[in-house]
């Protein structure tokens, strides 16, 4: 039945034999390549009729990131690459590197560690689940200060002209968190310094009231004192009148 197929559709295409019933006459086509790019023909000859069909298979291209990730010391960071248009990448390899050093290595569903550096051992993932829509990202856990750098995902087997993405690991001191911590001691400061001041304010503001209220006591005493003052007794001498 295959003996004039083209070796390059070999094991890669078959028929819906449910649906030949119902003149079902599609054909698919397994694990397309860029070469199955073209005009495909569909011929009946018991019923002389014929269709035909274009079949345009675009190339992917690795895509990274022009904009740099930075992650403070300690945190997890996510490397972004992905194929552009997407593309199942179950079955391709991927391979990460950092300056030339293998940081994660995916082949056919499974990732291959052996050849993996020490100072990434144990912290790197990529998103197996993602993969079938061409996400290629890599997980990195726990980063250290010896992380930054360029880090570069490849896809070799990748039947396009970018195979390559590119993505800038910057990583900053844990002591940027902690001047974070410490613009909000500050600001804890000013909040210390103005109940310092309201509570001056109160403070004289009482100190008006309790002299205002002992002035008005002593200008009482006094007017009970013109009011209570002695009568004149009887026995004055009276002033005679020339």
């Amino acid at each position: 039945m295959f003996d004039h197929q083209n070796p390059s559709y070999y094991l890669r295409t078959r028929l819906f034999m449910d649906g030949l019933m119902t003149g079902n006459v599609s054909m698919k086509i397994f694990k397309v390549k860029v070469s199955d790019t073209g005009r495909y023909q569909c011929a009946l000859p018991s019923l002389q009729k014929e269709a035909s069909i274009q079949l345009i298979v675009a190339q992917s291209d690795v895509i990274g990131s022009d904009k740099p990730v930075t992650v403070t010391v300690g945190d997890n960071a996510i490397l972004p690459c992905h194929l552009e248009p997407p593309s199942d990448m179950t079955t391709q390899t991927v391979e990460w590197t950092c300056d030339k050093t293998i940081v994660h290595v995916y082949r056919n569903r499974k990732d291959y560690l052996d050849l993996q550096d020490e100072n990434f051992r144990g912290r790197t993932s990529v998103f197996h689940e993602e993969m079938i829509r061409g996400n290629i990202s890599l997980k990195l856990t726990n980063v250290t200060e010896l992380d930054a750098g360029s880090f570069t995902c490849n896809v070799p087997k990748l039947q396009s002209q970018v195979r390559r993405g590119f993505i800038n690991l910057t990583v900053e001191p844990e002591e940027s968190r902690n001047k974070g911590g410490q613009t909000d001691d500050i600001g804890g400061g000013t909040g210390n310094n103005t109940g310092v001041i309201t509570g001056i304010a109160f403070g004289v503001i009482a100190g008006i009231v309790a002299l205002a209220v002992l002035w008005m006591k002593r200008r009482n005493r006094k007017g009970q004192e013109r009011e209570y003052l002695p009568p004149q007794s009887d026995n004055a001498k009276a002033i005679p009148l020339e």
